[in-house]
């Protein structure tokens, strides 16, 4: 005897990202910066670290490393624009 529930199929399972590595960096700051950093971060609602991730990556954005950009030109595809 055949049921008229509809098959339910189980969704796909998701790919699992590549792990992030990380690299630890140290530096020292005097007292007076530490009172300081700690002070900026409690008015701004920020922690020391992601305050220091925020600047560093504000610098160093422009030197990383650029993907290679995929052509979407197909061998079909008119040449109405070519430079000759």
């Amino acid at each position: 005897m055949a049921s008229n529930r509809p098959v339910t199929r189980r969704p796909r399972k998701k790919a699992r990202k590549k792990p992030v590595k990380y690299k630890e960096v140290s530096f020292k700051l005097t007292t007076g910066q530490k009172k300081a950093l700690e002070r900026y971060c409690k008015v701004n609602n920020l922690t020391p670290v992601r305050f220091m991730k925020s600047l560093i990556n504000g610098h160093v954005e422009r030197y990383r490393d650029e993907p290679a950009h995929r052509s979407y030109v197909t061998k079909n595809q008119l040449e109405l624009f070519d430079k000759d």
